[in-house]
């Protein structure tokens, strides 16, 4: 099977070839855009720089080191989804990336790198019921996992440390950074014109990294021991980007509907915060001891 995605995969690339040559044929001009970032009217600039991309990837350089326009293709169509960084860093305001102190205790997630990624931030408020922002209860539950994880020994990446808008291609690209890591999403959910439907799921995508069910699969069953929420189940097809995109186990947990009765005041308490913190923290170390 191994090799016959390796077969795939070396296809998909001459057909990328032969598509970008006979573009070029039909519409020479198309490759003197020195510097483009915009493809269909997207705007990638945010997580793409050409310079940096051709000085990454000789197989990249050997096509395209003279077709700005070709690269920004390839990265676009396959770059993403095969892992490919675009730049090495940039998004519309620099999250932090912090870790643990060099001198962090050991603990049984001592060795361990773990992205959490606060779900919106910034401009982008999320859901927002009775004058409460998703994006602020996402961040405090981040907060509160991150000091237990490091408590354990964890090595934590955030994303965001505070309210600042971070984009989606940057979140991606971020996970990918860091291969050793694994990366977990926090949202609430919310219905519109439903205040009783409740319950927590979670999100993966297996066929971009095979790794993500077993990840997905511990945190979510141990937020969902430490809080005792309804279960709704995981989704291992999710087309989400930080999901879709990830080339490191990743999952995306909605821990509650924010729109509920009996859930909103659970999520905005401190003191169910810190049971899905546990929860999440008792989930990796189940993770670990499958993935030593």
């Amino acid at each position: 099977m191994t090799h016959l995605n390796s077969i795939r995969k070396n296809m998909n690339f001459l057909l990328s070839v032969l598509l970008f040559a006979t573009g070029l044929f039909l519409n020479p001009l198309s490759a003197k855009a020195s510097g483009t970032t915009v493809y269909n009217g997207v705007d990638y600039s945010s997580v793409y720089d050409f310079d940096y991309y051709i000085s990454h990837y000789p197989d990249i350089a050997q096509f395209f080191s003279n077709d700005p326009q070709g690269a920004l293709e390839h990265f676009v169509i396959f770059g993403i989804s095969e892992g490919r960084i675009g730049r090495e860093a940039a998004c519309d305001a620099t999250p932090a990336a912090t870790d643990s102190d060099p001198a962090a205790v050991s603990g049984p997630l001592s060795g361990m790198t773990v992205i959490l990624d606060a779900g919106h931030g910034g401009r982008d408020p999320g859901c927002i019921r009775n004058g409460v922002y998703e994006k602020n209860v996402n961040l405090s539950i981040v907060l509160k996992t991150a000091d237990m994880l490091r408590a354990q020994g964890a090595t934590v990446l955030l994303t965001r440390e505070g309210d600042s808008f971070v984009s989606l291609d940057y979140r991606y690209c971020f996970e990918n950074l860091h291969p050793e890591a694994v990366f977990i999403s926090i949202h609430c959910n919310a219905l519109s014109g439903n205040n009783s439907f409740s319950g927590m799921n979670a999100y993966c995508n297996t066929a971009s990294c095979a790794g993500s069910f077993d990840l997905a699969a511990c945190v979510y069953s141990g937020v969902l021991f430490a809080t005792g929420a309804k279960d709704r189940g995981i989704r291992t097809d999710s087309n989400l980007r930080v999901n879709l995109y990830s080339v490191i186990p990743s999952v995306l947990l909605e821990t509650g509907y924010l729109s509920s009765r009996t859930e909103f005041p659970l999520l905005t308490s401190s003191d169910y915060q810190d049971l899905i913190a546990e929860g999440i923290a008792n989930g990796l170390t189940i993770y670990r001891s499958l993935h030593p």
